[in-house]
């Protein structure tokens, strides 16, 4: 509990869990009014019930959608004004999600948007591109004298912001990871020799590595005749020709919430090629699933040696396929993996209370 009431504004589009993003500014915003903290939404829309008295929402209302670098800065520029008339004669610490113009700290959930640079030079004559090359640079603080804190929610992403963002190395702090939410666990069961469950979660399945996991599923089911496969992101048509060597039944659930599936699971396997944190991975843990990732995750970080293994994309398939068939074959109870929001809480009033001194100077 802090001594002095601090005052906090977050800035987010979307108010409530509603998305990644969205549910780490939910929780992290309930737990902050928890711990005496007086908190105010800045938002374009709030799609949740607020369920502490301490917490203020202030709805910008929806705004023109389309074009989205158009969109994200008309936000900006309307939280811009909200956040003057608030800051008046008082001392507010300013945490933004977004792209905003004046804060204190930065949360950057996703990897920054300057990794087009890698891309064709062609798209960067693009008045969107220059659009969100400058609202991200500005974010940073990278257009002003602001002592801005940036804080990533994963190592991966703070290598690529010191990347394409040098100047503001000095500004970034130490991942603050999401916290997660009590879940069912997985009963500790021992995995039969000739089967087992594996998993593959992920909406955009071409990034979070679907090929190389139908690639291990098919030589794992040559060990395991009884092995049971389960997929929630893709379509099967969507994938079918990946799978057609597969010689077996998939499970194909389409996208839908996994909390209900981590129980069935007996190894989570996500082999993507860039992943910013990788929530299903810190979940899986906690419901005491063992996981296989690539070290392009920036939830690998979290993974101990108790948890599960991460592998490079440039390991062969047959290191892949040996180190799921250890899993597989672990006979030891797993530990659950824990990480809760008031840890998260507890992160971020370290930050929040050094700038309210500085500011009270």
């Amino acid at each position: 509990m802090i001594q002095n009431r601090l005052e906090i504004i977050q800035i987010v589009r979307n108010w409530g869990p509603v998305g990644g993003m969205e549910a780490y500014v939910w929780h992290l915003s309930h737990e902050l009014a928890k711990q005496n903290c007086k908190v105010t939404v800045i938002c374009e829309k709030s799609h949740q019930k607020i369920a502490h008295p301490d917490i203020r929402v202030i709805e910008i209302g929806q705004l023109k959608q389309k074009p989205r670098w158009l969109l994200y800065w008309r936000f900006a520029n309307h939280v811009e004004n909200i956040i003057q008339s608030l800051r008046l004669n008082k001392l507010i610490v300013v945490h933004s999600h977004e792209r905003s113009i004046t804060h204190d700290v930065t949360t950057f959930h996703s990897m920054p948007f300057a990794t087009i640079k890698d891309k064709s030079w062609l798209r960067l004559i693009s008045i969107r591109v220059w659009a969100y090359l400058k609202l991200e640079k500005q974010e940073l603080g990278g257009f002003s004298h602001q002592n801005v804190r940036i804080i990533p929610v994963s190592g991966v992403i703070a290598t690529a912001i010191q990347k394409y963002y040098p100047e503001v190395t000095k500004s970034i702090r130490p991942a603050i990871t999401p916290g997660v939410i009590s879940m069912p666990a997985r009963s500790d069961r021992q995995t039969p020799r000739d089967g087992g469950t594996i998993g593959f979660i992920g909406k955009e399945w071409r990034r979070k590595g679907f090929s190389l996991f139908i690639k291990i599923a098919e030589q794992l089911k040559i060990q395991r005749p009884h092995l049971k496969v389960i997929v929630l992101g893709p379509e099967k048509e969507q994938v079918v020709d990946l799978c057609k060597n597969f010689q077996g039944e998939i499970s194909f659930q389409g996208w839908q919430p996994s909390d209900r599936f981590y129980q069935e699971l007996d190894l989570l396997i996500h082999p993507a090629s860039s992943e910013a944190y990788g929530m299903i991975i810190a979940e899986a843990m906690s419901c005491k699933v063992p996981v296989l990732v690539s070290d392009a995750c920036g939830a690998a970080a979290d993974v101990s040696s108790s948890h599960g293994s991460v592998l490079s994309l440039n390991d062969s398939l047959d290191t892949w396929v040996k180190e799921s068939d250890h899993w597989l074959n672990h006979s030891q109870i797993l530990s659950a993996y824990q990480r809760t929001w008031g840890q998260v809480a507890e992160e971020y009033l370290e930050h929040y209370q050094k700038i309210y001194q500085a500011k009270s100077i």
